[in-house]
């Protein structure tokens, strides 16, 4: 009788290798994206061995966007990669609109739990923008919007006004995590990001 547990343990565990290594296949609204939380954030001060501490006085302001996400599917199951498109909307100093865009890419994401997604704009963006490159008011974002996509196809997303990237061609200037100072910070809150190839 022991054995025939003993069989049917190991018959099972075999199977979810192969359950786990199956393509998933993602349709709109299988990537369900929580309401984007925008923010000012310091550019963080590390220190390092063997160099002088140098003191920073006036840090300057990053805008952070993050969003929470959970993929529908089989707990545990994985995706190789989703692409989240982020669009940030502002009014320069004249008062024209204004869309900011870039892409982070996902890898291993796992399917059925919350995960959180990050994107940042560098302060001289900021700068030029507002016109201030010492302080940045996160009251002069205007909108949010995130869109999801797998294998080219949108399989989610939020936004905080509609879609209002379509009525202003975007321009680059949101950063994905790994290409800031914030690389090395809170690295398992975060779904893990492609490395970029440049």
């Amino acid at each position: 009788m022991k054995s025939l547990f003993a069989l049917a343990a190991v018959s099972a565990l075999s199977l979810l290798p192969l359950q786990a290594q199956q393509p998933i296949q993602l349709k709109m609204g299988d990537v369900k994206v929580e309401s984007p939380v925008s923010e000012a954030q310091k550019t963080p001060n590390f220190q390092a061995g063997d160099v002088k501490s140098k003191d920073v006085p006036n840090p300057r302001d990053w805008l952070e966007i993050e969003v929470e996400f959970e993929v529908n599917g089989p707990r545990g199951a994985v995706v190789k990669d989703l692409l989240f498109r982020y669009y940030v909307g502002f009014r320069d100093t004249t008062g024209t609109p204004r869309v900011l865009s870039g892409d982070v890419k996902h890898i291993n994401v796992i399917t059925s739990e919350k995960t959180f997604s990050v994107a940042y704009v560098a302060p001289n963006t900021l700068g030029e923008l507002t016109g201030d490159f010492r302080r940045f008011q996160p009251n002069s974002v205007e909108a949010v919007g995130v869109e999801v996509y797998y294998n080219g196809v949108i399989v989610g997303g939020t936004s905080t006004k509609g879609k209002f990237w379509e009525a202003i061609s975007p321009q680059p200037g949101v950063l994905g995590k790994a290409d800031t100072p914030f690389a090395l910070l809170w690295i398992d809150r975060y779904a893990e990001v492609e490395k970029s190839s440049r």
